[in-house]
């Protein structure tokens, strides 16, 4: 009878955290005491561990190796994803562990979780009382670098509570899953997840994973260049009373949205959306998540040509856990201060597409700052490549207009937002006014004309227009009806985005070992895949594939 009770106690403490309410879970197993069998102890220990955690409660957590054995009952389960969990959140403040024994760990629950799905496996009652343990693990799972185990975990979750009636079930499965899948790279079938996930998680308006699905959405949704509402994300994100309940998840939610304007080539306005959530070393984030959060300071650092506070933060990311996640961030911004790297060797060992596109967009920013033409060229048709698999267009956009400003219009390098905000500055436009276009805050606008001074060592705002600047929304003739750069090829996307850029036929042919005549025939395909009439209409579908990626910094 004890042990049934203590069963019951921990599937009942879990579900609670489920749904956010740790403190209870928490007294739920607190009143076991010390007269309870092995397996309540260690379902007290899980329980204690895991909402410490997600309070951001870390000093002094017992995060030593659970014993071997039971790792595929509940409690068992539970302490073991529990402590990888703990490992992954205090990683950076010298505690020693070693990404072999996170592996080790994940190993071991990713085992345990698939035992226990079979034994629920055909049997409602069982499924319905392991289902809390086996999301648990598989939500902890993408954040160890299994996103594959754990995306296919959850997806047969769903199926079995869609098969067994668990309506109330599915909206979190869902958007564990979509957040396995952008891990992954798959940010469409991420998106679609989402967008059925979200009406369920706001019929409850305490959910702890709403704000964090509403990032995941975000996320997504920019780097497929589909229309999101920022703003309300935003604010919805820093005020949500889950920063204070549970900043693990809130200060996730944050760092998503950062990270999907760092990969549309915007460090700037990431940096200032991490800054938002308070001192960035404070923030409570796991391996992953911290070690992008420390690359996209660096390379707002870099942009606004403050190396020695660059530097810093590579050797922050050096001090983190060795996971594929930090070594090709590691990489890649060694490789950026001119340090012995190889960020695509390591992009590629990682297993992981989106870190190869962040290789890639690495190595053309190098190329760039030396001012190799041909070189930036190569690397644009090699991102290209990769983007085109992910169906990422937002991304093909953002490089196209990066090497556009960087090597045809501007003597030093700006971001493609430095380029907007300066060119319109240049034409005249007063900050409240280009704030108003953009849809951008007055003092944003102010930061990012003196990060355009800077980079191109003028003092004065007056001097912009001595430099004819041009914003290449504006420069080419768009047209509604134009297609879709999704739709074509990976040859022909590489050949029409190497257009955008403004480069000849016979450039086209040398950068991709092609004649010119086989350059003619992609071009004239691409005219008329796209409905396009000349080189610049490729140009607009181009660039009209970019977001109007927005500072999500409205003045309050």
């Amino acid at each position: 009878m004890e042990a049934v009770d203590a069963s019951a106690r921990l599937r009942m403490a879990t579900y609670e955290m489920l749904v956010g309410r740790d403190e209870d879970a928490r007294r739920r197993m607190g009143a076991a005491g010390s007269r309870t069998p092995v397996e309540d102890a260690r379902g007290v220990r899980a329980v204690m561990l895991l909402t410490s955690v997600w309070q951001g409660r870390l000093a002094g957590l017992d995060l030593s190796m659970p014993a071997p054995g039971d790792d595929d009952t509940p409690a068992g389960l539970l302490e073991v994803a529990a402590v990888a969990f703990g490992r992954l959140c205090v990683d950076g403040d010298g505690t020693g562990h070693t990404w072999a024994e996170q592996s080790a760990l994940t190993d071991r629950f990713t085992a345990g979780a698939e035992s226990l799905l079979a034994a629920m496996s055909g049997h409602r009652d069982r499924f319905v009382a392991g289902l809390p343990f086996v999301i648990h693990a598989a939500g902890i799972g993408s954040l160890s670098e299994h996103s594959a185990w754990s995306s296919d975990y959850l997806a047969r979750l769903g199926a079995g509570a869609r098969r067994y009636g668990l309506a109330a079930w599915v909206p979190i499965v869902e958007f564990f899953e979509a957040f396995a899948l952008q891990h992954l790279g798959e940010f469409d079938r991420a998106r679609r997840l989402i967008a059925a996930a979200l009406p369920g998680l706001r019929r409850d308006p305490n959910s702890p994973w709403l704000p964090f699905a509403l990032a995941t959405e975000c996320f997504v949704s920019g780097i497929g260049a589909h229309p999101v509402d920022l703003r309300s994300i935003e604010r919805e994100l820093l005020t949500s009373t889950w920063r204070a309940r549970r900043p693990i998840a809130a200060h996730t939610g944050i760092h998503l949205m950062a990270a999907g304007l760092a990969e549309l080539g915007d460090p700037v306005g990431a940096r200032r959306v991490l800054a938002e959530a308070g001192d960035l070393r404070q923030l409570r984030l796991v391996n992953e998540d911290r070690v992008r959060a420390y690359e996209i300071a660096f390379q707002a650092a870099l942009a606004d040509g403050d190396r020695p506070g660059a530097a810093r933060f590579v050797d922050d990311v050096g001090a983190l856990m060795a996971s594929a996640a930090q070594r090709a961030a590691f990489a890649r911004m060694r490789s950026l201060l001119g340090m012995p790297a190889d960020p695509i060797g390591t992009a590629q060992a990682s297993g992981t597409a989106i870190e190869l596109v962040r290789a890639r967009w690495s190595t053309l920013a190098n190329a760039l700052v030396r001012g190799d033409r041909e070189d930036a060229l190569s690397e644009l048709a090699a991102l290209d490549a990769v983007a085109a698999e992910l169906r990422t267009t937002a991304i093909r956009a953002r490089a196209v207009e990066l090497l556009r400003s960087a090597t045809e219009r501007l003597p030093a390098t700006l971001t493609p937002r430095q380029l907007e905000v300066a060119a319109l500055a240049a034409a005249g436009m007063t900050n409240r006014e280009i704030a108003a276009h953009l849809f951008l805050g007055v003092r944003t606008v102010e930061t990012y004309i003196s990060a355009a001074l800077r980079a191109l060592g003028l003092r004065r705002r007056s001097e912009l227009g001595a430099l004819r600047l041009t914003d290449p929304e504006n420069s080419v003739e768009e047209s509604a009806q134009l297609g879709s750069v999704a739709d074509l090829t990976n040859r022909q996307g590489q050949v029409a985005a190497l257009v955008a850029a403004g480069c000849t036929n016979a450039q086209i042919a040398r950068t991709l070992s092609l004649v010119e005549k086989t350059v003619e025939k992609h071009i004239a395909t691409i005219k008329a895949n796209l409905g396009a009439t000349s080189r610049a209409s490729i140009t607009a579908a181009f660039i009209r594939a970019a977001p109007r990626v927005e500072d999500a910094h409205p003045d309050r």
